[in-house]
């Protein structure tokens, strides 16, 4: 995944295997892995994994279901699922690449991308736009972390002398 993917979804072949469909730009193509595969192997490539992903999107939003993960916050490149992560009709959309979105009947939405892409899903309006303001929220949470490092500051001190002896266990601290 990079920052020109717009949106992953699962799509099973002729021998009823679970392949991901990828929309990258113009483009379109299949990938012989899951999208939580997909997803999890451009988190480690990245250093991080996707139960961290997770973990963290948990800490930093109000409890949901359903979390957006952010797989690269330098690029931008977070993404939310339209439905449960299992769900073999889910859509993990790129938030940067959602546009627009048309109520077109019932439970059903029209969701324009980059690209000139039309997506169109069985979701209402409100649920998706919910979960696209999740995205933007953990979005602004990572970005203001970011941009705020912590610091700590240390008053010096004489300090320790730690040393352990070869017959002990555990190291002994001795003021200097």
């Amino acid at each position: 995944m990079n920052e020109m993917t717009v949106l992953l979804t699962s799509e099973y072949n002729d021998r009823g295997e679970l392949w991901s469909r990828v929309i990258e730009g113009e483009e379109t193509f299949l990938v012989r892995k899951s999208p939580i595969t997909v997803i999890e192997e451009t988190l480690l490539h990245l250093g991080s994994n996707f139960l961290g992903a997770r973990r963290s999107a948990k800490y930093l939003l109000t409890p949901t279901r359903m979390h957006p993960i952010s797989v690269n916050p330098q690029m931008g490149i977070l993404l939310f699922p339209t439905k449960n992560m299992k769900c073999h009709c889910n859509i993990w959309f790129s938030l940067i690449h959602v546009k627009t979105t048309n109520p077109v009947g019932i439970n059903q939405i029209e969701v324009l991308t980059s690209f000139g892409h039309t997506i169109l899903i069985d979701m209402s309006l409100r649920a998706f736009n919910n979960k696209r303001q999740k995205a933007v929220q953990l979005q602004e949470a990572i970005t203001n972390n970011l941009n705020c490092p912590l610091n700590f500051y240390v008053e010096p001190k004489k300090g320790f002398y730690i040393s352990k002896s070869p017959k002990e266990n555990n190291y002994s601290f001795e003021k200097k």
